[in-house]
């Protein structure tokens, strides 16, 4: 099976990353515009990052647009990644600021605040994430990977996933995410903590959540995902490698209506079905291309939308020979995969 083209985007998507759905059947995606360098290159406008909207009739509208106020002071950026809805029915986004702040951990967790289904505002409910990505509500509890808490040069990556209660996110009083040191000096947000080979820098980043609670954690360097059993009292109960053979795992969902889970690996230009016994089956994958057809371009998540699965194309880059991907540029796409 092959993906199709879903949706040429004009220049103001040009990296699609992550996608959450409310309701009402409308598909939100990040995108944090990290494809500027190639526009103004081609002597085109740098594009702010923003949030797209596609309503079911497939009408692309841009639903929030990032102001030079929602900027983080010492940067002048953001980079919107994960988002999801909250039980309250504001939108809460990762900033990741690290590829801008020289790894100074000011990367932030935003509350975009929704009324009739509009945007009206931005505050900032977390700091001093260094790599926050993954965003996912389980009941009144939100969990945010933390793609690195702590890099030691080429011999591991420590990653993590932080936990926080919806009534403490209150952006009078935002939380502070002290620097990680050790495992003794944890902060009491973090819920789980990773630590991987080192090859790609790069730890826990997916999270998916099936319907028994229990989280599924995208551990990329080492190719594998982690299942993490959580108790009634919504603690770790334990975990263990449920799916295993990856190159770089990236964003991925639980589908109830087929009981499984579909994820998007941006090294191997591939999306994934993953049944409830962690048994894998290629959905799609293809080589190196532009992706002006349809095909994969570096997908970084995917969203179910009815019987087809479309795919965020992230186009990215990185330095690794496992990595399929080779450049990055027009068109911008997001792909369909039928279910």
């Amino acid at each position: 099976m092959s993906a199709t083209l879903f949706m040429d985007l004009p220049n103001q998507f040009n990296s699609p990353a992550s996608a959450a759905k409310d309701d009402k059947g409308n598909i939100y995606f990040t995108s944090p515009n990290l494809h500027n360098d190639i526009l103004v290159q081609a002597g085109e406008a740098a594009e702010a990052p923003c949030i797209g909207r596609i309503a079911p009739d497939n009408t692309l509208t841009t639903w929030y647009r990032f102001t030079e106020a929602d900027m983080f002071s010492g940067t002048r950026k953001a980079a919107p990644m994960g988002l999801a809805f909250g039980p309250d029915g504001h939108l809460y986004v990762a900033d990741l600021q690290l590829w801008f702040d020289g790894g100074e951990g000011n990367s932030r967790l935003l509350r975009i605040t929704v009324e009739n289904g509009e945007a009206t505002g931005t505050d900032v409910v977390a700091t001093g994430f260094m790599f926050p990505n993954g965003v996912a509500w389980r009941d009144d509890k939100l969990y945010v990977t933390e793609t690195i808490l702590k890099a030691e040069t080429g011999e591991y990556t420590i990653s993590g996933l932080y936990q926080f209660d919806l009534a403490e996110l209150d952006p009078q009083i935002p939380i502070k995410i002290p620097r990680y040191t050790n495992n003794d000096n944890r902060d009491p947000h973090l819920f789980d903590r990773f630590v991987s080979n080192g090859k790609l820098g790069f730890g826990a980043n997916g999270i998916a959540i099936d319907d028994d609670g229990n989280l599924y954690i995208g551990v990329m360097e080492d190719g594998i995902i982690v299942k993490t059993v959580v108790d009634d009292q919504q603690n770790k109960a334990g975990n263990s490698i449920f799916s295993q053979g990856f190159i770089g795992p990236d964003g991925f969902v639980w589908d109830s209506k087929r009981q499984r889970f579909y994820m998007a690996d941006l090294f191997m230009n591939a999306v994934f079905s993953i049944d409830p016994g962690g048994m894998v089956t290629t959905l799609a994958q293809n080589a190196d291309t532009g992706g002006a057809n349809g095909d994969l371009d570096a997908p970084s998540e995917v969203i179910v939308r009815g019987n087809e699965l479309i795919v965020m194309n992230f186009d990215a880059v990185f330095d690794s020979d496992e990595m399929v991907n080779r450049s990055s540029g027009k068109p911008f796409t997001l792909s369909a995969i039928p279910l």
